[in-house]
């Protein structure tokens, strides 16, 4: 077996940090930070761990990067009211204001990448990879464990 399929796979998200280079390169941020950026904007107050999880990163690494966000203005950090030991992370005015196009981005390139498949075709797609999604996340989890 020549793994081609993962190749692909591999390939296509390189593209599409290239992709998000291009697009972006007015702003200060690279690739990894602009999808912390976006799931903070769509989901003012998360935690730090719902971050880990939805971009697949470490703990201490989104907490780095978020540090960094912070700095630039990107991102705040509150205790949570539900939880003192949880920190909540909000978006601020300047990450509201670049989301636009961050979600522009990425749609464009979503779009650029499924526009020869038919309906039927994406929703296979979006099932497979849902597939692969979860079995490589549970191949990360066992190596933690």
């Amino acid at each position: 077996m020549q793994h081609t399929e993962l190749g692909n796979l591999l390939r296509i998200s390189r593209c599409f940090d290239i992709f998000r280079r291009q697009k972006m390169k007015d702003l200060d941020l690279y690739p990894g930070l602009t999808m912390l950026v976006s799931h903070v904007c769509r989901n003012p107050g998360c935690s730090q761990e719902f971050l880990a999880e939805k971009v697949c990163l470490d703990k201490t690494t989104v907490a780095h990067h978020l540090s960094r966000l912070e700095e630039k203005g990107y991102v705040e950090r509150r205790v949570s009211v539900n939880d003192a030991r949880v920190r909540a992370v909000y978006p601020t005015e300047k990450a509201m204001a670049i989301y636009p196009q961050l979600h522009e981005t990425y749609t464009q390139f979503y779009e650029q990448l499924l526009r020869n498949l038919s309906d039927t075709d994406r929703e296979e797609v979006a099932r497979l990879s849902e597939i692969l999604y979860h079995n490589a996340l549970a191949l990360v989890k066992e190596g933690k464990a």
